[in-house]
């Protein structure tokens, strides 16, 4: 087997991409439009981060106690349902990373089929998804309380030391946090394939892939290295393209940037309008690109073991 598997692959994920949009065929590409909304090619940055107590109108008035609790009654509510909402989607996101792949591997024209199939799968990847936003989590109480909390023990006074003991903790959290994305990364584009292929669940998946790539993280380095400069690249480009589109449509480019735009502008239904625009924008450029990552992957992976190949045409 050749030590340049990465490298290899390449060219046939090219061929393979190139043939699922040419010639364009409207419903093909709009299947592939809806599984990338669902694995969540299309999120730009709809949320500030500078949400403060004032930025809610209908707390900044209160005054009695029973009114804080009826309000806070009312944003607990609206929150449980927001993040029951991101709950669903993230259920249907774990299931979606299967169809994408039974979607690409196979000549069916339908995705409800697969949906009931790999629904059992689709929850299993969910736990783990959980797993690592519980780990990411505890990483970051772990550094801010033991970088930044002591800093402002100390000097409480000192907003600037704790604003640069923050930063540190924040650098120290993403150095905790790149492994778990790692980590993340190859579960869905590397045990995915294999639960399929042995309808197993998430922990054997990583088991058997481990023995496959056993001594060639070397070539596993260089797959993560072109994915990610692939990645950087094209936010690069998107972010180009989207700050033309967004000053020739007459709006400001600042609301792509977090924490630039009030949480009351987000509020207003001027911002969504733009937002639609972004998100739109952003799942058409995004889709080729994720067809091609996974095509990318499921070369990459019949290259390690001929077992996986998934793939209709094998003319790798």
């Amino acid at each position: 087997m050749s030590e340049y598997l990465a490298i290899l692959a390449f060219s046939p994920s090219v061929r393979y991409t190139i043939g699922r949009f040419r010639p364009l065929k409207p419903g093909q590409v709009l299947r592939l439009l809806i599984i990338s909304f669902f694995i969540g090619a299309w999120i730009t940055s709809p949320f500030p981060q500078d949400l403060s107590y004032g930025d809610l109108p209908w707390l900044s008035g209160i005054s009695g106690g029973g009114e804080i609790m009826e309000e806070a009654s009312l944003i607990g509510t609206v929150m449980s349902g927001f993040l029951l909402v991101l709950l669903v989607y993230a259920l249907f996101s774990s299931i979606f990373q299967f169809i994408f792949v039974d979607y690409l591997s196979s000549k069916t024209k339908e995705l409800l089929p697969s949906l009931r199939e790999r629904a059992g799968m689709g929850i299993r990847l969910l736990g783990f998804y959980l797993a690592t936003i519980l780990i990411i989590g505890i990483c970051a109480v772990i550094v801010i309380v033991g970088i930044a909390v002591p800093v402002l023990l100390s000097q409480p006074d000192n907003p600037a030391a704790f604003f640069i003991a923050l930063m540190y903790a924040l650098a120290g959290l993403l150095i905790l946090i790149i492994p778990v994305w790692i980590l993340t990364i190859i579960t869905t584009d590397f045990v995915v394939p294999v639960m399929i292929v042995h309808t197993c669940g998430i922990i054997r998946g990583w088991r058997i892939f481990l023995q496959e790539i056993k001594g060639r993280w070397d070539e596993m380095g260089i797959y993560l290295a072109i994915k990610i400069g692939i990645n950087i690249i094209t936010g690069i480009i998107l972010g180009i393209l989207l700050v033309a589109v967004m000053e020739g449509l007459g709006f400001s480019s600042l609301i792509m940037i977090p924490g630039l735009s009030s949480s009351q502008d987000l509020m207003s239904t001027g911002f969504i309008l733009p937002f639609l625009v972004m998100a739109m924008i952003t799942l058409i450029v995004m889709t080729p690109v994720v067809t091609f990552l996974r095509y990318y992957a499921l070369v990459f992976l019949h290259l390690l073991s001929e077992k996986y190949s998934l793939l209709p045409y094998q003319e790798i």
